[in-house]
């Protein structure tokens, strides 16, 4: 009972919280897409300009001086350098909620089964295993308990949602993430394999690199999430999950039992990202400590 209503809270307190920062990281993208569209319309395609300028607009923005458009260069870099940031963060936070529900989807499973196991014993007739209790003691003989078997998971299959739909890059990249968000990993490691091979320059690419590895990862598969992400790492060394790349390599490497790659690949981390973000930083130094690395 107790169980039950702390499962059952949890659940009522992570749905609203998690929605909540849904909307407001997605809320700062749309207002950050509408800034770079009106900067991109008044410096390349003319258009009102900002208060306090005494510029005049002109077709094609031939009135715009070049201080001002020099500045919105710099406005428009600086707007999409966040907003590439508050894209990935957006990802990062759709992905978790994603394994946060599978936790308690899989941990309400367990539960019912111990409780449907109890009731079994519970209802169960207790005369014959009492009456068969004396008989294995007098033989010398220790009663074993039956293996408790472990609760099935369905095993997913690649299905023709795996294929990418007609349409641009970004919103192919976005079906495949769908997917993955969606916990259908089978077709989301499908999808975003496709999205690596059709579109190698595009700058999604990275991103969907790091995703595919970890359609690896929450499967177990930790020798294919540790090529994946090796892989990554190498080819975007300068994107936006290099450091993340690295994170989850040496965690791949841990799960493998190659230690000394792992705290070797956590030390790379450090020296070369010595900026990384918080989380990165303190899950490094979690798993340095559980590997005891030196």
């Amino acid at each position: 009972m107790l169980t039950g209503l702390m499962l059952t809270g949890l659940m009522l307190w992570s749905g609203p919280a998690a929605a909540q920062a849904d909307v407001n990281i997605q809320n700062r993208l749309n207002r950050l897409e509408n800034e770079i569209q009106t900067l991109n319309r008044q410096v390349y395609r003319g258009g009102t300009a900002p208060a306090g300028s005494s510029a005049a607009p002109a077709p094609g923005g031939a009135g715009v001086p070049p201080s001002l458009a020099a500045d919105f260069e710099v406005r428009l870099s600086r707007l999409e350098s966040e907003l590439q940031t508050l894209t990935g963060k957006y990802e990062e936070a759709t992905f978790g909620i994603t394994q946060a529900r599978e936790r308690l989807d899989k941990l309400a499973s367990d539960l019912d089964y111990r409780l449907s196991e109890i009731e079994s014993k519970l209802n169960a007739e207790p005369a014959e295993p009492q009456a068969a209790a004396p008989a294995a003691k007098a033989q010398g003989q220790t009663a074993a308990a039956p293996p408790k078997p472990a609760p099935q998971q369905p095993q997913q299959q690649v299905t023709a949602a795996a294929r990418l739909p007609a349409g641009s890059a970004q919103d192919q990249y976005n079906y495949a993430f769908g997917l993955l968000r969606a916990a259908d990993y089978a077709n989301a490691e499908a999808a975003l394999g496709q999205f690596v091979k059709n579109h190698p320059d595009s700058p999604l690419t990275g991103n969907a690199q790091y995703w595919l590895a970890e359609t690896y990862y929450v499967r177990g598969k930790y020798g294919d999430a540790a090529v994946a992400f090796a892989e990554g790492y190498q080819k975007y060394p300068k994107g936006s999950k290099a450091a993340d790349n690295l994170l989850k390599l040496g965690m791949s490497l841990g799960q493998l039992n190659q230690k000394k790659e792992a705290c070797v690949t956590f030390q790379q981390l450090n020296s070369e990202f010595p900026d990384a973000p918080a989380t990165i930083k303190r899950r490094a130094d979690q798993e340095r400590g559980r590997l005891n690395c030196s």
